[in-house]
């Protein structure tokens, strides 16, 4: 696989977030999950037909939400400019502080999978956890197909499972737990917000690694390890 640098993935996260997205929502979409999903499979949506993600959300509040904590993004670009400018070194302790201080705090799970059949099976398993309550995500969404073009995941999908706050380990490892449940053993990723808010991906100057989590699923005692990799 040919190295790509950080750059690379910030133009192409930016791609996909001004390309369209196929969305189901509860309260919203008329028919039922399994109708849209069989309608929508993400084997099927593609890249270069001008589509990015295909998402779901379950439209309720969650207990962890606090309306007076609204995310301050401007704030936050200002002080991560301020931060490179500035002598001091860069380094994930620093950029967690950043998010807290300017209320940045969602993260993901994320799995890579295989365009077809597989992908298009383990999606269905999220969509219809996310949106008949199973899950303590209440959005999720996967990258649109990539077949046929030149790049990091060629054919592979990216399916990214929210929760609120990746400072509070209790929540992360929960999340984590109901998405097991659900029947996904691949291995999962678990990466903070604030990286994709501030262009900060794989391959960067900093050497830092935007994934703080892995968990691997053992079959043999049917749970999972997850550990910390930053």
């Amino acid at each position: 696989m040919a190295m790509y640098d950080s750059d690379y993935y910030a133009a192409d996260s930016l791609e996909c977030r001004n390309a369209k997205s196929v969305i189901y929502e509860t309260g919203r979409n008329k028919e039922s999950i399994e109708e849209w999903l069989e309608k929508n499979k993400p084997s099927l949506i593609h890249r270069d037909d001008g589509f990015g993600w295909i998402r779901v959300v379950r439209s309720e509040k969650s207990k962890y939400e606090n309306d007076s904590d609204e995310m301050d993004v401007l704030g936050l670009k200002e002080a991560w400019e301020n931060l490179k400018a500035s002598a001091r070194d860069i380094s994930k302790d620093k950029i967690f502080e950043l998010g807290n201080n300017f209320r940045v705090t969602a993260g993901k799970w994320m799995f890579f999978v295989s365009t077809g059949g597989k992908g298009d099976y383990l999606w269905s398993l999220v969509a219809k956890g996310i949106v008949n309550g199973n899950t303590l995500a209440r959005k999720a969404k996967i990258s649109a197909s990539t077949l046929g073009r030149e790049c990091p995941y060629a054919n592979v999908h990216v399916v990214c499972i929210k929760n609120d706050n990746f400072c509070d380990e209790d929540q992360v490892y929960e999340s984590e737990r109901t998405i097991r449940s659900l029947g996904i053993k691949c291995q999962l990723q678990y990466k903070p917000d604030i990286f994709t808010r501030l262009e900060v991906y794989k391959n960067n100057i900093w050497n830092l690694r935007p994934t703080i989590y892995i968990s691997n699923f053992d079959v043999i005692s049917n749970a999972t390890i997850i550990k910390e990799v930053w």
